[in-house]
């Protein structure tokens, strides 16, 4: 009877299941990606499904599967990505979320609340400032705006210095990859209209496979200026840390200390180096025109880091020069 029921089951139930299994005495991040993995190769309907199973599983009466649904739910807004956010971001979802909420907040809220909490807000912070669709995930703006109304506080989530790394390379992509990422998002927009199947959602629907089809070339955005765009704001920190190190004020014994502005944007640009690196290497056979753009791009990132990395060191006469004493004539 047992393996009956285990058959009938889902792939993505049986794997969503494994992931918070109640033995596990902490979240099991492989399980997390497996699940990802799945979800997003899956696409279809899989997204809304999975949102589905795991907000059931949030509200279950056993706070520890509670607590490591709500750990699933965080790895896949971040690693499934717009299909998933598209998801948590309907009123129907935000609202099986936070069901077990009384209308007061409690003197002190337990440990499933709170990280209901957290996560509302880390993507109020996040994600709905940050994407590039933010536009689909006002639903999420609101819900926080409610709860704070009815009294609920948010902790600061204390992001990193490597998660606002992140975030500030995230929109660092090639035309081709922002181009492959707008069609993935198209198609999870439209299997999510078409599901929803209201008039209106299936005339936004019949847009969306317009724009699918290139049926309206005019209307396609100019994903090279984007990422040439992005490619300036990266130089333009570049130039902001060479400013910064060349009035670094040593007499005052201004030293490097972690966290600080210089470190912010130094990390920001040692996050941007691997993938200008690997369009390097990509590039001369899949567009050879943006090649030395990224040559010059890792040059300029290449020294102002080593620049950075000698006033970490307190060499701060290897700090003031760039170029190396001995090329300097």
């Amino acid at each position: 009877m047992n393996s009956l029921a285990w058959d009938n089951r889902s792939q993505l139930e049986v794997l969503i299941k494994r992931a918070i299994d109640p033995y596990k005495a902490e979240p099991d991040y492989a399980s997390h990606l497996e699940v990802a993995k799945y979800i997003k190769d899956k696409k279809a309907n899989t997204p809304f499904e999975a949102s589905k199973m795991v907000v059931r599983y949030v509200n279950d009466r056993n706070p520890h599967i509670a607590f490591l649904a709500l750990a699933l739910l965080e790895t896949l807004v971040t690693e499934v990505g717009y299909a998933l956010q598209l998801q948590i971001a309907t009123k129907w979802f935000l609202n099986e979320l936070v069901r077990r909420f009384p209308e007061r907040p409690p003197q002190y809220p337990g440990r499933v609340m709170t990280k209901i909490l957290d996560l509302i807000h880390t993507w109020n912070e996040g994600i709905c400032v940050s994407a590039k669709h933010k536009e689909d995930l006002v639903n999420i703006r609101d819900m926080h705006r409610l709860l704070t109304f009815k009294g609920y506080r948010f902790r600061d989530t204390g992001r990193t210095q490597l998660d606002s790394a992140i975030a500030s390379t995230s929109n660092l992509k090639t035309a081709e990859e922002l181009e492959q990422e707008d069609r993935e998002a198209q198609s999870a927009k439209l299997q999510e209209l078409i599901r929803r199947g209201t008039p209106r959602d299936l005339a936004a629907a019949q847009e969306l496979m317009k724009a699918l089809a290139g049926a309206e070339p005019e209307k396609k955005p100019d994903y090279r200026s984007q990422s040439l765009n992005e490619l300036n704001k990266l130089e333009q920190k570049v130039i902001l840390l060479n400013e910064m190190l060349d009035n670094v004020d040593t007499e005052r014994g201004e030293k490097f200390a972690s966290g600080d502005v210089y470190d912010q944007v130094a990390t920001i640009l040692s996050s941007a180096r691997p993938k200008i690196q690997k369009w390097i290497s990509d590039a001369e056979s899949n567009d050879p025109e943006m090649m030395d753009i990224f040559l010059q791009m890792n040059d300029q990132i290449n020294s102002v880091l080593n620049r950075y990395e000698s006033y970490k060191k307190g060499d701060y006469v290897a700090a003031a020069n760039p170029v190396p004493l001995e090329l300097a004539g």
